[in-house]
C-alpha cells in the first residue's frame, strides 16, 4: 500500500465499524461491518452508490448510512488516484458532520471526521495541513473520550501518528512521549492489529529504545489483522522485516 504523507497518517486507519453491531444492534447490509471491506475500487464506488440510493430512503437506519458512507468516502479518497481524491473526501466531510449533529454520543461521527479532514489536509499541503492539524486533533480525543477502542484502537493510533509525524512545537504538536503514550495504549487495546504494533515499534526505534522496538516489529510478523484492508497485512509485515534489517 502506497506510504503517506506524515498529515494524512492514515495507515492508522482501520475500517472496522464492528462497534455500530456490538452496542447499537443490527446496521444496514452494505456496511459491511462484520468484515474487513474488499478493497477494490469498482467495488467500494458501486456500496457508495448503493448506500447514498438507500440513505434517501433511510429512517430510523439514516445514522447507521451516514456511518458507513463517511467510511466508505474515506477510504475511496485514499485509493484513488490524485486528482480524484478531494470529491471523496469531501463527501466524507458532509456525511461526518451530518453524523456528529445527529448522533454526537456516537464515536463514529467524529472519528470518520477527523480522518476524512486528513485526507483534505494532505492534498492542501504541508502549510493548510498543519492549520488543520489542531482541529483534527480536537476532533479524534472527541471520539478518543467517548470510545478509546473504536476501531481497533483507532483514536490513540491516529493520535499517536500524528504526534511521531508532526514537527514539534512550536510549528506544531510533534511529541514523542505522546506518541508512545497512545501507541501503548492502542497495542493494549488491539494486540492483534498489525499497525498498531508496527507505527509503536517506530516510535520505540526513533526514542532509540532498540530492543523494544524490535520486539515489536518481530510481533508485526505474526499479525493476524490490518487496519485497512486485510491485503495489505503483508505490506506492514514487509515495512517490519525492512525496518528489523536496518537495525
Amino acid at each position: 500500500m502506497k506510504k503517506l504523507s506524515f498529515i494524512c497518517l492514515i495507515l492508522a486507519l482501520a475500517l472496522w465499524c464492528g462497534s455500530c453491531a456490538r452496542f447499537r444492534g443490527a446496521a444496514p447490509d452494505f456496511l459491511g461491518v462484520d468484515e474487513q471491506l474488499d478493497c477494490q475500487i469498482p467495488h467500494l464506488q458501486e456500496k457508495l452508490a448503493r448506500g447514498e440510493m438507500e440513505l434517501a430512503q433511510a429512517d430510523e437506519e439514516k445514522s447507521f448510512y451516514l456511518v458507513g458512507l463517511a467510511r466508505l468516502s474515506f477510504l475511496l479518497g485514499e485509493l484513488s488516484a490524485k486528482n480524484d481524491k478531494r470529491p471523496y473526501f469531501e463527501k466524507g466531510q458532509r456525511f461526518s458532520e451530518i453524523l456528529v449533529k445527529e448522533q454526537p454520543a456516537w464515536p463514529d461521527g467524529h472519528y470518520w471526521l477527523a480522518m476524512n479532514l486528513c485526507g483534505l489536509a494532505e492534498l492542501g499541503g504541508a502549510r493548510r495541513g498543519l492549520k488543520m492539524v489542531p482541529e483534527i486533533v480536537a476532533t479524534l480525543e472527541q471520539a478518543l473520550k467517548i470510545n478509546p477502542g473504536y476501531d481497533h484502537g483507532g483514536p490513540h493510533r491516529v493520535l499517536g501518528r500524528m504526534y511521531f509525524e508532526c514537527p514539534p512545537w512550536p510549528l506544531s504538536v510533534g511529541s514523542m512521549p505522546e506518541s508512545l503514550r497512545h501507541l501503548t495504549a492502542a497495542v493494549a487495546i488491539a494486540p492483534e492489529n498489525s499497525t498498531n504494533r508496527l507505527f509503536l515499534g517506530e516510535t520505540l526505534l526513533r526514542m532509540g529504545k532498540k530492543e523494544a522496538a524490535r520486539k515489536e516489529l518481530e510481533l508485526v510478523l505474526n499479525g493476524t489483522t490490518h487496519p485497512l484492508c486485510p491485503q495489505f497485512l503483508e505490506e506492514d509485515r514487509q515495512t517490519a522485516k525492512r525496518l528489523l534489517q536496518d537495525m
